[in-house]
């Protein structure tokens, strides 16, 4: 999974009550994601971070540059 931010396109589902509703932001930086700004813990980290790298056609780049 690259580097970047990324938008739920449509709301999800990655189970055990993890509901997230569209535009839901993640961010990824160095292998850790992010959410709100904030890391995830790290006992989440490799569910998340699996989650997002398997699923592309559900999120938008949002990676800005400036």
């Amino acid at each position: 999974m690259k580097n970047g931010a990324y938008k739920l396109k449509e709301a999800a589902s990655l189970g055990a009550g993890l509901d997230f509703k569209a535009g839901q932001d993640f961010e990824v930086v160095n292998d850790v994601v992010y959410m709100g700004g904030y890391p995830l813990p790290p006992h989440m980290q490799p569910m998340f971070y699996n989650w997002l790298a398997k699923n592309p056609k559900l999120f938008l780049s949002d990676t800005r540059k400036y």
